[in-house]
């Protein structure tokens, strides 16, 4: 039985680890993960461990169904009610003739009583207060203004993506390595297993530098290169 472990910075639901067995084609593969991002549901039913380095906390085990009710098998006997329990139609007629009134008068009171009474007028800013509210409002105007002086275009242009894309993964790259580094029980996992799989831009730094530190195990990015690692390692020597 091989082991690998997962390196990834985004958020994996559950059904990515169906899809990485059948990737790996290897349906008896123990999987660890070390996720800078917590997965998108419950996964202990889908992987070995998985070991949130990052913000956040790990989804609660999701609660058991509840068992369908059993279905009474005798019937309720029906209720008997006593002759003396029924009113008669001429009381009945009666009462309704005195509680009209009382009740009409009483939904009366109640709607006076729930009109509710006009809001005041906002006092405007005097003074101090409106020279700050004015410096405020210049202050937003000024930032709009700033905002539309770039054109859209160059904004959503592909090279300006790439480079705020490619540094933020940098930035995320190293403080994932960092918190990998602090932690003996990821550094543990990663020691056991056969081949370790970068899934993403950020974790690629990570896996570069574990691959300069034990250079007897794989870390290869993606899982395809796993696939082949894992091909040779089971091929029959000669």
């Amino acid at each position: 039985m091989s082991n690998v472990v997962l390196l990834s910075t985004r958020r994996l639901p559950p059904t990515y680890f169906d899809q990485v067995r059948e990737d790996l084609g290897d349906q008896n593969v123990t999987i660890d993960v070390v996720g800078w991002v917590a997965p998108s549901a419950w996964v202990a039913d889908k992987v070995n461990t998985f070991t949130l380095i990052g913000p956040g906390r790990m989804p609660a085990q999701p609660a058991p169904e509840p068992e369908p009710a059993a279905e009474p098998t005798d019937a309720a006997p029906d209720a008997v009610i006593a002759p003396e329990a029924v009113a008669a139609p001429e009381t009945v007629v009666a009462d309704e003739a005195k509680v009209a009134p009382a009740a009409a008068e009483v939904a009366a009171a109640g709607a006076a009583s729930a009109t509710p009474p006009p809001a005041a007028a906002k006092p405007r800013p005097t003074g101090a207060k409106r020279v700050v509210k004015a410096v405020e409002w210049r202050a937003r105007k000024a930032r709009k203004v700033a905002g539309r002086m770039l054109p859209k275009a160059i904004k959503t242009s592909a090279p300006v993506k790439f480079l705020s894309g490619n540094r933020a993964n940098k930035d995320l790259g190293k403080t994932y390595w960092e918190r990998v580094l602090s932690r003996r029980d990821v550094l543990t996992t990663i020691d056991q297993a056969d081949v370790v799989i970068a899934l993403d831009a950020g974790a690629i730094w990570a896996g570069w530098n574990l691959g300069q530190r034990k250079a007897s195990t794989p870390v290869v990015l993606g899982l395809p290169a796993a696939r082949r690692e894992l091909d040779m390692m089971k091929a029959p020597t000669t």
